[in-house]
């Protein structure tokens, strides 16, 4: 397990980096694509709750150090969403086409109604956030959808990296 979670980190630190640094850069987007959301579901669908909640709020604490924005903001959401996802793990498959996009997109719009609720905890925080009916969320729900499967094709290559095996599953193979 604990290989699994420092490649997932590695991973998330990477998605963060080029979220932040790379693409924030790039004038003609409205809003950035969100690889560290479909990179955290991915690892939530994979490997359950357990690790959805820990890649949740390591997402969270790489994006919470990067933005500026107060300590817990990001880590409070995505570890919910981190925990919802990952009960999903035995009944979502991650490879396809359509899937992908349909959790991602459930995803999104998940993050933009917890952002409106966490929001309400932190006063001080001039974030601005326009809500579900805005052309910024559209641009992003657009953008993460058609990523989705992309990235998840991509991290499939480091399923056995990343995927934690249990004792069960080692005493089936036998």
């Amino acid at each position: 397990m604990t290989k699994s979670i420092l490649v997932s980190t590695f991973i998330l630190f990477c998605s963060v980096i080029i979220e932040s640094s790379i693409l924030s850069n790039i004038t003609f987007l409205m809003v950035v694509p969100d690889f560290v959301l479909i990179c955290s579901v991915y690892f939530a669908l994979l490997n359950g709750k357990t690790a959805g909640e820990a890649t949740g709020f390591i997402s969270g604490l790489f994006l919470d150090f990067v933005t500026g924005i107060p300590f817990g903001f990001n880590c409070l959401f995505r570890t919910i969403m981190g925990y919802i996802f990952g009960c999903f793990t035995e009944t979502v498959l991650l490879k396809g086409f359509l899937i992908p996009m349909v959790t991602i997109g459930l995803a999104t719009l998940l993050k933009s109604l917890l952002v409106s609720a966490v929001i309400v905890f932190f006063p001080n925080v001039n974030l601005y956030h326009a809500g579900i009916i805005s052309q910024e969320f559209l641009f992003e729900f657009v953008l993460n959808i058609l990523l989705a499967p992309f990235v998840f094709k991509f991290l499939s290559f480091f399923n056995s990296l990343l995927e934690i095996s249990t004792t069960q599953d080692k005493v089936d193979n036998v």
